[in-house]
């Protein structure tokens, strides 16, 4: 018998009624889990700690990205995520758009699209500079002013800002991080996900990434294929992680309609690791408003089941 280990991004809320779900529901709550230990609500740390590390480096985000990507770096280059958000006439963050593909007029920099809103930026030889840069990670940037949200600490990063922050787009740069590593995972494991920062956190703990085809990080994920590849996966590996990303991408655009129809799905796909014979676990990283599309960083409720 494997451990599946669920984790549904963004699924608690201040609203969240686990009765909505009668298959979650009949699961046990066994704990409720502070998985920001001090730290903002995100992503990747959040996960991290789930996952047994103690120590999660200051900044480690961009560089988690750019593993789980594939694109090259160097050891002393400065790295970060941008995220793209619409912009309203009064200058506000509203919600996020499509990354563009391309950027023209780069100076001291390298651009690289991700998925959907998502992009990395890459500043050779920039490394130095991670220790005094300031930036505002995307989950605090929804309704605030532009001109208040501008990076510090680089001339470079500043200047990127400026050219790309106009009046109906603008790139948030942040997650500013340089190459580092982690411990192995302590077993043998396997990643199912969709999303470009858990793939890069199977690069840092050194588990198998499972390619499924139709795999995003949003809510048109193949939810199918995911979990038939985790239930592939605990045939051979005795830890599965199993990353379900669409809740939060739908709290994100603050659909709550969007997010619960979601959880729904994942929900009615329930059964098929619950009759499988492993332990299976379910959990949120983080909550995510709907109302707001911001992170929420309260103690998670764990889900467990053992079927023998």
């Amino acid at each position: 018998m494997s451990r599946i280990f669920c984790i549904i991004d963004g699924m608690t809320d201040s609203g969240f009624q686990v009765s909505r779900y009668p298959n979650l529901a009949g699961m046990a709550l066994t704990r409720y889990i502070d998985t920001c230990q001090g730290h903002a609500p995100e992503s990747l740390g959040c996960i991290l700690r789930l996952l047994g590390v103690k120590r999660v480096p200051e900044n480690l985000r961009g560089y988690a990205e750019a593993l789980g990507a594939g694109i090259p770096v160097g050891e002393d280059d400065l790295i970060l995520r941008g995220s793209w958000f619409g912009t309203d006439a009064n200058g506000r963050c509203t919600v996020p758009i499509a990354a563009p593909e391309v950027l023209e007029d780069l100076d001291d920099c390298r651009y690289y699209p991700l998925e959907q809103y998502k992009s990395l930026l890459v500043f050779p030889h920039k490394a130095s500079e991670i220790h005094k840069i300031r930036t505002y990670p995307p989950y605090v940037c929804i309704g605030q002013k532009t001109v208040d949200l501008c990076p510090e600490g680089s001339p470079a990063l500043e200047a990127v800002y400026r050219k790309y922050c106009r009046n109906d787009c603008c790139l948030i740069p942040w997650g500013q991080s340089v190459p580092a590593k982690l411990p192995r995972f302590p077993e043998p494991a396997a990643v199912v996900c969709g999303t470009g920062v858990v793939k890069g956190i199977a690069g840092l703990l050194h588990m198998e990434l499972m390619d499924v085809p139709g795999a995003t990080g949003d809510v048109d994920t193949d939810l199918e294929g995911k979990i038939t590849a985790a239930l592939r996966a605990a045939q051979t590996y005795p830890f599965v992680l199993l990353h379900i990303n669409g809740a939060d991408e739908a709290s994100h655009r603050k659909d709550l309609k969007q997010k619960d129809q979601f959880l729904q799905r994942v929900d009615r796909l329930l059964p098929s690791l619950l009759q499988s014979g492993h332990e299976i676990s379910v959990v949120s990283d983080h909550g995510t408003d709907p109302g707001n599309g911001a992170h929420m960083g309260f103690p998670q409720p764990m889900y467990e089941a053992c079927r023998k």
